[in-house]
């Protein structure tokens, strides 16, 4: 695949489109890995080309840009942009269906993606299904339930929607019977999933798929606030768990031989049980970029978005060796 032009196509700035139901949190967290993805390709030679949102002075981008205007069908712009160039980034989270259609924008331009097909999209922002992948894989998960059928024993519950991203509308509950009361209040909760909850360090794992094979980028800490029963995401320190490079990298290569069709950048949350030795489970999958990208190029001491080009583009591109700085990232 020969590329001359980027398009990184993010949600953020989408003009007049209906984004009420995405969190705060979501577009700041975008806005780190769109501009530190533009950062890295601005140092690489191709021709890069994203929008901006005319509502807003963006001064960090310093690449050709496209604005966008609230009563612009951006959608169109967003086709126009993928034709013109010879290969697609997308920056979006699994909320709404919006990463997944993303992805189907650019097939039907017949343009390559630089990272998972939309099939791989829908599996992974699917997490009933992407548990049911794991545990066929014998991969240890999360026990994932819907609201009909979650077995309501004693513990600690864990609520969130079935296609989300990050802590998005996670709520946390000492008792079954809590979660009931509030599920009586939230009616329009029905489609959330539910999960025990499992004690341990909230991890996350950074790397790159590519036929079957995974490389790893980095092992973070990731750190979520409580408050209110509501989960949140403050940040992560990248390679705080460098500890667990080994392990990590195991558990990565794991997903990578399921052969689910993961390709390009990959983040995998973990959870880490000290008391039970060092267990790891896998949380979820997320077929595209994370927050823990915009820390990536200072941790590794290499350009990130170079490294996922060249595994994707060259047969035989040898790994360099990477650095592994500790990194905070704040959002």
């Amino acid at each position: 695949m020969l590329i001359k032009k980027i398009f990184v196509c993010e949600f953020i700035t989408a003009g007049g489109m209906n984004q009420q139901n995405i969190p705060t949190g979501l577009f700041a967290e975008a806005r780190l890995m769109r501009d530190a993805l533009l950062r890295d390709l601005s140092a690489l030679p191709y021709e890069i080309i994203t929008t901006s949102d005319a509502r807003f002075a963006d001064q960090k981008l310093n690449n050709h840009h496209v604005v966008i205007h609230p009563h612009d069908d951006v959608r169109a712009i967003w086709a126009h942009q993928m034709q013109l160039a010879d290969a697609v980034w997308l920056i979006a989270p699994e909320t709404d269906g919006l990463l997944s259609d993303l992805t189907a924008l650019a097939a039907a331009q017949n343009k390559p993606v630089l990272g998972c097909n939309a099939d791989v999209v829908l599996l992974a922002s699917d997490k009933l299904a992407t548990c049911s992948a794991l545990q066929r894989a014998g991969i240890k998960t999360i026990p994932t339930y819907t609201v009909s059928d979650w077995p309501q024993t004693a513990g600690a519950w864990l609520t969130k929607p079935n296609s989300g991203a990050g802590c998005e509308e996670t709520y946390l509950f000492d008792t079954a019977a809590a979660l009931n009361r509030w599920q009586a209040q939230h009616q329009d909760r029905q489609n959330h999933i539910i999960q025990p909850y499992q004690q341990g360090i909230p991890a996350s794992i950074s790397c790159v798929m590519h036929n079957g094979q995974a490389k790893m980028l980095s092992c973070n800490t990731q750190m979520i606030l409580i408050k209110n029963n509501r989960l949140s995401f403050a940040g992560c320190q990248v390679n705080g768990m460098r500890d667990y490079w080994d392990a990590f990298e195991s558990v990565a290569q794991k997903i990578a031989v399921i052969d689910l069709g993961l390709r390009g950048y990959v983040g995998i949350d973990v959870i880490v049980d000290i008391d039970n030795h060092h267990a790891i489970t896998v949380v979820e999958i997320n077929p595209r970029l994370t927050t823990s990208y915009s820390a990536l190029t200072e941790a590794t001491g290499q350009n990130t978005a170079a490294l996922i080009i060249d595994t994707l583009t060259q047969p035989n591109f040898v790994w360099p060796v990477l650095q592994r700085n500790v990194v905070n990232v704040h959002v």
